[in-house]
């Protein structure tokens, strides 16, 4: 009798199963293709010249203008622009572009995919500037782009420009904002793929007083690094440099700053406390005593804020300005760096970072990088492109660049980061539905 109660409960157990299972629907397998974006670098005045560091000579390219939009091997490592933007396919790695006008100023970015918001903090359309704006739209349609606009005395209106496809749009500064000492720009595009470069240069009469490319942040934060400030000491005293702050929202900010220098970890006077104004660009003055040439800064804020750091230095015996941005969380990357010898900056609580180096010997060279709080490295002569993987705790990463034409610093970011879509699938159910 045991032994047939249990017999029957199985059978019931084995046709339920099978009811349900007849009744399920198949599985369904989602496949996903990955890709890197194709990043574009910045274009230049025909008076400026513009360099791109490559870590192999068949990277695909191709120039943003006119209407070839065929990729084409690059076929150097090193490559000069003839003033237009260009477009880089080469999946992980991130390509430097150095800028710069001879014995005046030098600027340097990271070749980057589209980005759906571009914050830029510097700038000014005052009498001293001559900066400029480049819409750049690498797709092969039409792009509409917004362009945000905070002054010293708050939010003005904003402007919309049309960008053709393939194509490159220069706006002067003084058009959007004349007269405003103090700019912070929104680039956002509502359609096309679009970047955005911010250059400043500065002059006054005939007398040149420097330029930069003005890097962008992402989006506003309550908590980040600016990493990498270059600090000069003229007559046994520090030059002065400036933090502009902008709240984008409606509600005031309570901002604390740290410096972060081989000389310490400090609250500098002033700046251990600020209370910020909603939609206005602030700037206030930062004077450390601190022998380090070198420091970075760390800005926690109770409401959403966007920052940067303006330096004014004496390069070669002229006045250069850098502008410095916040630098997001060190990731692996491998930074092409042919023809420049940048100061790698990294800032973190406990910093260890494994550095390969590619020689245009063909060989790597491998190094650490370890220390608290703020450590340096020189790329080596001779580097064609550095590996950098971070270890342990959070580590915020930049360069420093140098020449006889002038200093700029920039965030160490990748240029493109892979992307997931998924691939449509149908089968022979989809017809007999």
């Amino acid at each position: 009798m045991r032994w047939r109660r249990a017999s029957l409960i199985l059978a019931a157990l084995v046709a339920t199963l099978g009811i349900t299972n007849g009744f399920s629907s198949p599985i369904e397998r989602i496949h996903f293709s990955t890709s890197y974006p194709a990043a574009v670098c910045p274009p230049s005045d025909t008076s400026v010249v513009s360099q791109t560091s490559l870590a192999s000579s068949s990277t695909q390219f191709r120039r943003i203008s006119g209407k070839s939009t065929s990729l084409h091997p690059i076929k150097t490592l090193r490559y000069k622009s003839d003033g237009s933007a260009i477009l880089l396919d080469q999946s992980s790695v991130s390509s430097l572009t150095w800028q710069g006008l001879s014995g005046v100023w030098a600027g340097a970015t990271i070749c980057r995919a589209p980005q759906s918001d571009q914050w830029f903090v510097g700038g000014s359309a005052n009498v001293l500037s001559k900066g400029r704006i480049y819409l750049v739209n690498s797709g092969l349609s039409a792009a509409l782009v917004d362009v945000g606009i905070w002054n010293q005395k708050g939010a003005l209106p904003g402007k919309v420009y049309p960008l053709k496809a393939n194509s490159t749009l220069k706006v002067a500064l003084d058009s959007l904002a004349a007269g405003s000492d103090r700019l912070v720009l929104r680039v956002t595009p509502r359609s096309g793929r679009v970047n955005a470069f911010l250059i400043e240069e500065r002059s006054q009469g005939l007398k040149k007083l420097g330029g930069d490319i003005v890097n962008p942040t992402d989006s506003p934060q309550t908590d980040f690094v600016i990493s990498g400030i270059p600090h000069q000491r003229k007559g046994g005293k520090g030059e002065a440099h400036v933090i502009r702050f902008l709240v984008p929202g409606s509600i005031g900010a309570h901002v604390r700053v740290d410096l972060i220098s081989t000389d310490g970890v400090f609250a500098p006077v002033g700046l251990d406390g600020v209370d910020l104004a909603p939609g206005k660009a602030v700037d206030i003055v930062l004077n450390p005593t601190i022998a380090s040439t070198i420091f970075s800064l760390r800005v926690r804020s109770d409401q959403p804020i966007v920052a940067g750091v303006f330096s004014s230095l004496v390069v070669n015996g002229h006045t250069e300005v850098v502008w410095n941005a916040p630098s997001p969380l060190l990731v692996p990357i491998t930074l092409a760096v042919r023809g420049t010898t940048p100061t790698l900056v990294f800032t973190g609580e406990s910093i260890s970072v494994a550095i390969s180096t590619h020689m245009s010997s063909g060989k790597i060279k491998s190094t650490r990088v370890s220390g608290a709080d703020i450590a340096a490295w020189k790329v080596p002569d001779g580097a064609t492109a550095v590996d950098l993987a971070s270890r342990g705790r959070p580590i915020f990463a930049s360069g420093i660049v140098s020449s006889t034409s002038g200093m700029a610093a920039f965030p160490i970011l990748p240029g493109s980061e892979i992307t997931r879509a998924a691939i449509p699938s149908a089968d022979i159910s989809v017809i007999n539905r």
